[in-house]
């Protein structure tokens, strides 16, 4: 009996160094997980950080306030990411809807930023899960810019990027779609330009 004892004590003995080896292993890819994790946080917050930085003195230029930019372009930044948007072309496509005005509100009753139309902002916005029950609803500037980049990635991914923008402004009118993507582009390329300057900027900033 003394020999089965000693046997088992000595298996408990193993078993236990190994559940002590797994343990701690476990434990060491959940905290590499998890630094892996901070460090995309990291990245992600830099580089958002970046965005608004460079881009705020021109959003600035349209609506005076250094928050309400910041808050614009914390959101384009973000929900351009999200739909797989270029940033630069939200922004074009704001600077041409609305100026940068977040009160904006065309004489066909579309809103914001983005000018969102009522229906639009009720039909994606159920899907979002962003309850919309009144123009204000509409104006607040993360519900319109999350809804405006949707509708318009939407738009893009079902029709290319020149009848998806086209479709975006005026719907079946297709003959507002050259006008409409013409004043777009040249908007962007102002943006692509200042974008291309961001790019040039940032090595320096990294050699120093």
């Amino acid at each position: 009996m003394q020999k089965i004892y000693g046997a088992l004590a000595v298996l408990i003995a193993i078993l236990s160094v190994i559940y002590f080896i797994w343990r701690v292993d476990a434990l060491d890819r959940n905290f590499q997980d998890e630094m892996i994790q901070v460090g995309l946080m990291i990245s992600r917050y830099e580089a958002k950080a970046q965005f608004i930085e460079h881009y705020l003195p021109q959003v600035r230029q349209f609506n005076r306030s250094d928050l309400t930019a910041q808050r614009i372009l914390s959101v384009v930044y973000e929900n351009s990411l999200w739909c797989r948007l270029e940033p630069e072309l939200v922004l074009a496509v704001i600077q041409v809807e609305s100026q940068f005005n977040p009160r904006a509100c065309s004489e066909a009753g579309a809103l914001g930023l983005m000018q969102v139309m009522p229906v639009t902002g009720v039909y994606v916005g159920s899907r979002l899960g962003i309850w919309i029950g009144s123009d204000e609803d509409i104006y607040d500037i993360e519900n319109n810019v999350r809804i405006g980049c949707v509708f318009l990635a939407d738009c893009i991914n079902r029709m290319g990027e020149h009848n998806g923008l086209g479709f975006y402004y005026a719907g079946r009118y297709r003959n507002h779609y050259q006008v409409y993507n013409d004043q777009v582009n040249t908007a962007r390329q102002d943006w692509d330009r200042l974008a291309a300057l961001k790019m040039r900027a940032e090595p320096d900033a990294d050699g120093e």
